[in-house]
């Protein structure tokens, strides 16, 4: 499993995010998550941010050193300010390589993504997910990672990712990956169970979920919290509340600042939808892998 944080609003400096607060992604989570079972996150490193003033793609600094003793990436955040920021610490799962083109966030165009997680029985769905991908959704997998061939099959259902991409459609390619992917999972007859803990971007706009197969168990950790400006004293980071619209949006695997309370989880098996106008909504998700798989035990 691994830590991801993403953030929408304003523009701020990637070290506030990453290295200031107490509790933060690159200080403290990469070698003791306090959520996870799994504590060091130490499998290399990826950060993704925009700058709106020069195009409308990302830029992507990845790495398979631990994020903790990366100076790059420190003086790098010293040097970041962007409205949008993805940064992900990875613990591999095992059998897959700790190689930079596995790393998070991946990109394609105008979109990244990053995955908290594992699909089950993979390698029992991969060849046929990689046959139903387009030349663009194929050529965009590097890696070979479950998380990457997600973001293929994302990609697939998406007129043109390097075009623009709005957030509804974002969505919907969401739900169609998803949906597909529980399809294949029940073609392949695949048990095993999935933790899918996504978050992808327009560069506009953030699509999360926080989701799992498994009835039995919860997912991984999923948190946000929004307000009128996110902010740094020393290493006193927090967001300033706001009684209107909110103008900042943090998501985070788990809380990382010094005020707990400040952060809301996201519900079980949701998705989280964060628009251009940085409103929130909320939508349920069941996958048709899960009634499968619950019939299949009743069967027994």
């Amino acid at each position: 499993m691994c830590r991801f944080v993403a953030y929408i609003g304003p523009p701020v400096l990637a070290a506030d995010l990453l290295y200031r607060p107490r509790h933060s992604l690159i200080r403290a989570q990469t070698i003791h998550a306090e959520e996870m079972s799994v504590t060091v996150n130490g499998d290399g490193f990826g950060v993704g941010w925009y700058v709106p003033e020069l195009d409308n793609e990302p830029c992507v600094f990845r790495s398979i050193k631990p994020a903790w003793s990366d100076l790059n990436l420190r003086n790098l955040a010293r040097k970041i300010f962007s409205p949008l920021i993805f940064a992900h610490v990875r613990a591999a799962s095992p059998g897959f390589r700790v190689e930079e083109v596995n790393s998070h966030p991946f990109w394609c165009g105008r979109l990244m993504f990053m995955h908290n997680g594992v699909v089950g029985s993979f390698r029992a769905i991969r060849r046929k997910l990689l046959r139903q991908l387009n030349d663009t959704a194929y050529d965009a997998i590097m890696g070979s990672t479950d998380s990457e061939h997600l973001f293929g099959l994302l990609l697939n259902f998406l007129r043109d990712p390097f075009g623009e991409v709005s957030c509804e459609e974002l969505v919907e390619a969401v739900w169609n990956m998803l949906y597909e992917l529980s399809n294949l999972l029940i073609e392949a007859n695949v048990r095993e169970h999935s933790y899918l803990n996504l978050c992808v971007t327009n560069g506009t706009s953030i699509v999360a979920t926080r989701y799992t197969t498994n009835p039995n168990a919860q997912p991984a950790t999923l948190y946000y919290m929004y307000g009128k400006r996110y902010y740094c004293d020393g290493e006193w980071c927090g967001m300033e509340p706001t009684y209107g619209h909110p103008s900042a949006v943090v998501i985070a695997s788990e809380p990382f600042t010094g005020t707990h309370s400040d952060w809301i989880k996201v519900e079980r098996n949701t998705m989280m939808v964060i628009d251009e106008t940085l409103r929130i909504r909320f939508f349920p998700i069941e996958l048709p892998f899960e009634r499968f798989v619950a019939e299949e035990v009743e069967v027994l």
